[in-house]
């Protein structure tokens, strides 16, 4: 989805004894397109890097993720929030839009997605890519977390207040995409899985941006502390076909299982909506990625190359959705015909790889007529409702980026409220 113009960013041993859960969007998850004949993925801990360009420039190719690096510095979380509280609150969504209006946080004044997961102790995390910080330099980076607590809210910042996810290089960045968060047994962290699309951003692609392939971010979290960013894992190889399925588009767990979602351009004159494919890995041994399947149309196998859309790109699906297990189906929220399209969908299906049922449900315009854009809509069930419906939010932005500069708050996502 086209991003601001003027900053030619068009749209768009520790972890071996605590990954029984979410590791598998690390471990595991390379099997989810380098099964056949790609490279094997790139393990990277985590350098969090401040000071990095907002605005693309130069010809990076966007190879390796560079040199192993240990984690440096711990990261906080400002301002201080308490403890959510004892009873649940479900608030409105008038309520929400009004929390989310009074944001004011000096690295912080309006980002985009906001993926979400509630951690063991109450709090909820909110993953965002491209954020605006206005009073900084660079006053764009290309990714922020923000956690609330009840109505508190605070931002996850390292030293140099920079991305929370460390950019690949000065070109190259990671744009949040889904989250999934567990784990924490017998006073272990708890952890927080991010899995990114890997942007060469601002000389490339029909958008001024190509994606390279999926990365995940692995931060862990004490209850009541601030997150500290583990590692970040190369999931997928570079490659600039844009026809490679972008996994890590949505995740969920259910049951037993982990299911990784992936999206698809076909490539094919006038298709601009993505075909949807799902993986799946076992909960109680995730880290084993020759026990990751893929849906092939008529049940789990081993190959990647194998996997079979559960969505055509006719009426398909945006680059990023949400997929989630509410009651006894799946529930997954997106725009129909990708972000490109003006209404938000939802599609239900009694399993994860389907039957999917679309029902049109509300109108969010994409823009490209007006310079006022709306895509990427997200379901955050994990906040429940004072009507009882499904809480979603809409990414919003502008091709003004100095309109944006003096009212951030029209490039912040806008909640909304679809039934269950």
């Amino acid at each position: 989805m086209p991003r601001p113009a003027a900053v030619t960013v068009p749209p768009r041993p520790l972890l071996a004894r605590l990954l029984p859960l979410v590791g598998a969007l690390v471990l595991g998850a390379a099997a989810a397109c380098s099964a056949s004949s790609s490279p094997p993925s790139t393990d990277q801990p985590a350098a969090p890097t401040g000071g990095t360009t907002g605005a693309a420039s130069g010809g990076a190719s966007g190879g390796a993720s560079g040199s192993p690096t240990d984690a440096a510095g711990a990261m906080t979380l400002s301002p201080s929030c308490p403890a959510p509280p004892a009873r649940e609150i479900r608030p409105t969504v008038q309520q929400l839009n009004q929390l989310g209006k009074a944001i004011d946080l000096p690295t912080w004044q309006a980002g985009d997605i906001g993926a979400s997961a509630r951690l063991a102790d109450g709090r909820i995390v909110w993953l965002f890519g491209d954020t605006l910080r206005p009073n900084m330099d660079p006053s764009l980076v290309a990714n922020s977390m923000l956690v609330t607590s009840g109505e508190c809210v605070s931002q996850l910042l390292d030293a140099a207040k920079g991305p929370v996810i460390p950019d690949v290089s000065e070109n190259v960045v990671r744009w949040p995409m889904s989250v999934v968060a567990g784990g924490g047994d017998d006073g272990d962290p708890e952890l927080i899985a991010v899995l990114c699309s890997r942007i060469d951003r601002g000389h490339s692609g029909e958008f001024g941006f190509t994606f390279l392939g999926t990365s995940a971010a692995v931060f862990a979290a004490q209850p009541g502390e601030a997150p500290q960013l583990v590692k970040v894992v190369d999931i997928t190889p570079d490659s600039r076909r844009a026809d490679q399925i972008n996994w890590g588009a949505a995740a969920t767990l259910s049951g037993d299982w982990i299911y990784v979602y992936g999206t698809r351009l076909t490539g094919q004159k006038y298709d601009v909506g993505r075909e949807l494919y799902v993986a799946r890995a076992p909960r109680s041994d995730p880290g084993a990625r020759h026990r990751w399947r893929f849906w092939d149309g008529d049940g789990w196998v081993a190959g990647a190359d194998a996997a079979q859309a559960v969505l055509p790109s006719d009426g398909g699906v945006s680059q990023t959705l949400s997929v989630d297990r509410i009651g006894a189906g799946f529930v997954a929220v997106s725009k129909r015909n990708g972000d490109v399209s003006d209404f938000v969908y939802k599609w239900t299906a009694p399993d994860p790889w389907g039957p999917w049922r679309p029902v049109e449900e509300l109108k969010a315009p994409a823009g490209l007529d007006t310079g006022r854009y709306e895509y990427a809509p997200l379901a955050h069930p994990e906040v429940r409702l004072r009507s009882g419906r499904l809480l979603i939010s809409i990414s919003r932005n502008t091709n003004d980026f100095q309109h944006l500069l003096k009212d951030p708050v029209i490039g912040r996502p806008v909640f909304a409220a679809l039934p269950r």
